[in-house]
């Protein structure tokens, strides 16, 4: 089976309801998370802390803020694999999620089994 150490994902999402539901919910399939509601605070964990993945809302509440935490996780730990969460797809920034290397772009609702499947099998394969 798989190492014992949990994965680490730095979540970042505006949304209060979100911050309190999902972690609890990846928490139950095996991952650690910490959960910030902007830029700042994201940049800060970045800067401190290490991450196996990102999963960050695309507007926070800025449009497409969101990929500023993309590319600072790129630059700070190249290894991290990175996530969008958004609640307003539009086909501009799914573009741009493909040009930010962006592993995955999820839609809000988003499917929780198939988000932590996603999650899990691009770790697995480092985002590929």
């Amino acid at each position: 089976m798989a190492n014992d150490v949990r994965k680490r994902i730095l979540l970042v999402d505006d949304e209060a309801g979100i911050r309190l539901t999902l972690p609890r919910i990846l928490g139950k399939h095996d991952f650690e998370v910490t959960s910030v509601a902007n830029v700042k605070d994201a940049l800060a964990e970045i800067k401190t802390e290490k991450f196996d993945a990102l999963l960050s809302d695309l507007n926070l509440p800025l449009p497409n803020e969101g990929f500023a935490i993309v590319k600072a996780m790129r630059r700070h730990q190249p290894r991290c694999v990175n996530f969008i969460l958004t609640g307003y797809p539009a086909d501009e920034s799914a573009m741009q999620a493909l040009d930010h290397r962006v592993a995955h772009y999820f839609t809000k609702p988003v499917d929780i089994e198939k988000l932590v499947s996603i999650i899990k099998a691009k770790l697995a394969t480092n985002g590929r």
